[in-house]
C-alpha cells in the first residue's frame, strides 16, 4: 500500500514539477523579450538623438548676408520657424535649450535689430551658440 501511495504521489508530482519548470522557462523568455525591447528602444532613442543633432547643427549654422538687409531678415524669419519646430521635436532638454538660444539670436536678425555694423558681435555670439549645440551633441554621442 505504501509503495502504491508513493507511486501515486510521484505520478501526481511529475506534472506539477514539469509545470513549474515550464513556468520558469516562460518567465526567462518574457525577461529576454523585455530586455530585447529595451535595447530596441535605446537604439531608437540614440537614432532620434543623432538625427536631432544633425538637424540642429545644420540649423544653428545660420549666417545671413548682412550686406543685403532685406534678404537677411527674410532668411532669418525662415530659420526662426525651423529652429522653433526643431526645438519642439527635440527630446533632449539641453539640446532644446541650445536651439532656443540660437532661435532668440536669429530672431534679432529677423526683427531687423542686427545690421551690418552690429553684425561682428552678432556673428561672434552666434558662433558661441553653435559651439554649445556642437558640445551638447558630442556629449550625447558619448
Amino acid at each position: 500500500m505504501r509503495a502504491r501511495m508513493r507511486i501515486a504521489a510521484a505520478a501526481l508530482a511529475l506534472p506539477l514539477a514539469a509545470g513549474l519548470a515550464a513556468c520558469g522557462e516562460l518567465q526567462d523568455a518574457q525577461q529576454g523579450l523585455q530586455d530585447a525591447n529595451q535595447r530596441i528602444q535605446d537604439g531608437q532613442r540614440n537614432l532620434d538623438n543623432a538625427q536631432a543633432c544633425v538637424e540642429a547643427l545644420s540649423a544653428a549654422n545660420f549666417m545671413p548676408n548682412f550686406a543685403d538687409p532685406q534678404r537677411a531678415q527674410q532668411d532669418a524669419q525662415v530659420k526662426v520657424r525651423e529652429l522653433q519646430q526643431l526645438a519642439e521635436r527635440t527630446r533632449d532638454e539641453a539640446l532644446k535649450q541650445d536651439l532656443l538660444d540660437v532661435q532668440r539670436s536669429v530672431q534679432q536678425v529677423a526683427d531687423g535689430k542686427i545690421d551690418i555694423e552690429a553684425s561682428d558681435d552678432w556673428v561672434s555670439g552666434q558662433l558661441d551658440k553653435y559651439q554649445a549645440v556642437t558640445t551638447t551633441c558630442s556629449e550625447q554621442a558619448g
